[in-house]
Formats: structure tokens, sequence, C-alpha cells
């Protein structure tokens, strides 16, 4: 793909858009995959995925007052998406993406949107026999 990370989805990429960019600062990763690029103490990987999955949620405020009718439902506009990623992928791109999780807050192009977003790893999954990796990643939001 020669699309970089930043840059606008194209027609294309709309269609499938199973491909996890990601990029961020990297401590201790294993040998260098053939999915990634990297520079000095960062990475830039593109991972084709089995499954992405993103969801999103808005804070609502609930106030319920005893003795009234109803409640109040207040939307206070903050959302916030999660992002369930699957990948077959071999071990030396699971070691990257420990490294990436281990190195900092990475960024990822936003898959069905397009844009950069910042993520917090909040889980990690490997099975070495199924070569499968699952990732849970929460936006962050400023």
């Amino acid at each position: 793909m020669n699309r970089r990370i930043g840059e606008k989805m194209t027609e294309i990429s709309k269609i499938n858009p199973q491909i996890l960019q990601i990029r961020g600062p990297i401590k201790d990763a294993g040998e260098t995959s053939l999915l990634e690029i990297r520079k000095e103490m960062t990475v830039e990987m593109e991972i084709p995925c089995s499954e992405i999955l993103v969801s999103i949620e808005r804070r609502i405020q609930r106030t319920i007052i005893r003795g009234l009718e109803g409640d109040d439902l207040i939307d206070e506009g903050a959302e916030s998406a999660v992002y369930y990623i699957e990948a077959h992928v071999d071990v030396d791109v699971y070691t990257t993406i420990l490294g990436l999780f281990r190195g900092g807050q990475p960024t990822i192009q936003e898959p069905f949107e397009g844009g950069d977003k910042k993520v917090a790893f909040k889980s990690i999954e490997y099975s070495a026999a199924k070569r499968l990796l699952k990732l849970r990643m929460i936006e962050d939001t400023d």
C-alpha cells in the first residue's frame, strides 16, 4: 500500500478498510518484520487484518429524582471509540506490536473515516499455534 499515515483515504481503501496502519515509539522489540519500517526508536506498520471492529459510545448522564415523574438524560457530547482487531501474523510482527505496547502512545490511521487517531493499547493476545493476534485499543480523546 502506497498511502502514508495521515493521508486521505482512497476509494479503494474505503471499500476494504482491513489494513491497520500503526506507528509509534518502540521499546524492546524483536526482529524486524516485513510489514514494518523502523526509524531509530519509532516504527510504522501496515498489518492486513481478518477483522477490524469499532465500537463508539457517547457519554450520557442520567438524573433520577425520587418522587418526580421520569428522569433527565443529558448528552455530554463526548465519544469514545474502542477498536477490536484480529490478524494472522508471524511471531516477529507480534514482538514488534509488543514493542509498541511497551514503547508509548501509538497513532493509527482510522480504518473507516481516515485521519490519525491517538490510541492506547488495552490488551494484546497472541496464539502461536493459530498465529492469531488480537488487539484492543482505545482512542485517546483530547
